[in-house]
């Protein structure tokens, strides 16, 4: 689970299509097995099958990655996020800090992953062009189509604060890479840039509440004079207050708030709506009458067996029939893809969200998960095989320990209600939805290593590729979909400042354990396509720097056709370099 490759630029299993036996230059070559994937590809390709089946092995490969991108999404979006938003409650953040913090690290926990298993496998290249190649495509690709489908007014301090700051990282990143070896001063610096962020969103946020605050002073004022005056208040008095503000900030108006701290509000419940009243709980109690004891004691035993049975499948099924009629058809194939992942999933992960009913609680399925899921995360991190005490295998003592508190919570818990400890299963969610996408990001970047060694592809064009792309398809159906709810701005800035917070946090964080734990400093390469992505994604930013303020912060559909234009100039130019051509 967490070892580290050795870190080296040249990619000796590339050499592959060079050589006549390849399933014995794939057994005995050690870059051939550097994936930590539980599936060796490469073999699969080249040793254990016929070599007429070969091609179908590949597409075989590219339907197992989207099956692989979509249980990606479903682990960080679905589990991941929900366990973020009740920790971030419990430990009474304020909604400012746990936008950008643990829902930061929510929203972008695929992108980290990535990044920190493809520097762990000494694969920094990759994590480069997946994070500049989905930074490239955000503010080219989403934030052109939502210009392009919703023409709105942009928000015009919080654009201009996420562009800065995203220039300067992009600027800090390149430099760094561009002198081809990162330092822990260069990990720990993309996390302070980062927390410079985290203040600043925070600061503006108190200066704006404070603005409003004013406001409502001013407000009352005019009230308490309008009281002592004879004559009611004429339109030019009125609009003292109500006159919307050019700068489109004004936070008085939950339409002009940071996208970023009114999601947040959304995503986290200030109280529970799932109260049931006493009269409910009496009617559990057992009839006094004696003589009725033991048949209705039957009776109950068989009917809570079935009623848990219902509780069990209701809760382990992606979607019910009603949310089936409703879907369009395209929701429906992205169900499909996600159903199984999903139902694999929920097996282990506890899912805590009061957007459910009961808060998410089913007492059967939570049960089965304290007494396997215990015992699943010591395998998944590497110590399945460590005896203590030279007779007492640790997976065993784990699971005979979850086991007997999976009973316990049988034995003292209700069916109907969940325990008044139950938000304490989020952090169970938060550490094995973390191994989760983890193991899943894994085997993504084995499957394009094994594309890169068969098609020979540089990391840096799979990266800013396949990695970026199914990364980003679920932020592009998200962002376009509340623009189509009339919700532009919302999408329009998660464009630019997720992008910045999945590359200071995915590089930051990742170089950082890995710098770490080898005690020195990192080689990454810096190619010609490393130098296409940087200037791209900075010429995004710029024009749209440059565009929205000439045209008064008005987003349309001219913006989309030149962020359109820009990424098909970055796509061309890029495949060249690829080719050699440039």
């Amino acid at each position: 689970m967490l070892k580290l490759i050795r870190f080296t630029p040249e990619v000796e299993c590339r050499s592959l299509s060079e050589v006549d036996d390849k399933c014995s230059f794939i057994q005995h070559t050690e870059d051939c097995s550097n994936a930590e994937g539980l599936i060796n590809y490469l073999s699969f390709l080249y040793c254990n099958s016929d070599a007429s089946l070969f091609t179908g092995g590949v597409v075989l490969l590219s339907v197992w990655i989207l099956f692989l991108f979509s249980g990606l999404a479903t682990a960080a979006n679905s589990l991941f996020c929900p366990a973020l938003q009740i920790m971030a409650e419990k430990m009474k953040m304020s909604d400012n800090v746990a936008g950008v913090t643990l829902l930061a690290l929510g929203n972008g926990a695929p992108d980290i992953f990535s990044s920190l298993a493809g520097i762990r496998q000494g694969r920094a290249e990759l994590a480069f062009g997946e994070l500049f190649g989905a930074g490239i495509f955000c503010t080219t690709i989403i934030a052109g189509s939502i210009s392009f489908i919703k023409p709105f007014p942009v928000m015009q301090r919080p654009f201009l604060r996420d562009c800065v700051f995203y220039l300067a990282a992009v600027y800090f990143v390149f430099w760094v890479f561009y002198h081809r070896y990162v330092h822990l001063g260069h990990a720990i610096g993309f996390i302070a840039l980062y927390v410079v962020y985290v203040l600043v969103v925070i600061a503006g946020r108190l200066l704006n509440s404070r603005m409003k605050r004013n406001s409502r002073h001013i407000q009352n004022s005019t009230e308490i004079l309008s009281d002592d005056s004879t004559e009611p208040l004429d339109d030019s008095e009125a609009g003292i207050v109500n006159t919307p503000n050019d700068d489109s900030n004004d936070i008085s108006d939950s339409s002009n708030e940071d996208p970023l701290l009114v999601n947040t509000r959304e995503l986290i419940p200030q109280s529970s709506t799932n109260q049931e009243t006493p009269e409910a709980e009496l009617n559990e109690n057992p009839p006094n009458n004696d003589s009725e004891v033991h048949v209705i004691q039957t009776d109950s035993i068989w009917s809570n067996v079935k009623e848990e049975f219902v509780d069990l499948r209701t809760n382990l099924r992606p979607f019910s029939i009603h949310q089936w009629i409703e879907m369009k058809w395209y929701s429906r194939a992205i169900s499909l893809v996600e159903a199984p992942f999903y139902f694999i999933l929920r097996l282990s992960i506890p899912l805590v969200s009061k957007e459910h009913p009961r808060q998410g609680w089913c007492r059967s399925l939570s049960c089965l998960q304290l007494a396997l899921t215990p015992t699943w995360i010591v395998w998944a991190i590497g110590y399945g095989g460590v005896v203590i005490a030279k007779f007492l295998p640790l997976p065993l003592m784990i699971f005979v320990i979850g086991l007997s508190l999976g009973l316990l919570l049988a034995i003292f818990s209700s069916r109907e209600r969940e325990p008044k400890i139950y938000w304490m299963f989020s952090f169970l969610a938060f550490v094995v939805s973390v191994i989760w996408i983890d193991l899943i990001a894994n085997e993504i970047m084995a499957v394009l290593f094994t594309f890169g060694v068969v098609f020979q592809l540089s990391d840096a064009i799979l990266g800013l590729t396949i990695l970026a792309w199914g990364n980003s398809v679920g932020d592009f159906a998200a962002d376009v979909s509340m623009a189509r709810q009339n919700l532009p701005r919302m999408g329009f800035s998660a464009c630019f400042g997720a992008p910045l917070l999945n590359t200071l946090l995915g590089l930051g964080i990742s170089f950082c354990i890995v710098c770490s734990q080898l005690g020195e400093s990192i080689p990454v390469a810096f190619t010609k396509l490393s130098l296409i992505m940087s200037v791209f994604l900075g010429l995004s930013l710029v024009t749209v720097f440059i565009y929205l303020p000439i045209n008064g912060f008005q987003a349309n559909k001219w913006l989309g056709i030149v962020q359109f234009s820009v990424y098909l100039m970055f796509v061309i130019i890029a495949l060249l370099a690829e080719a050699d051509v440039l």
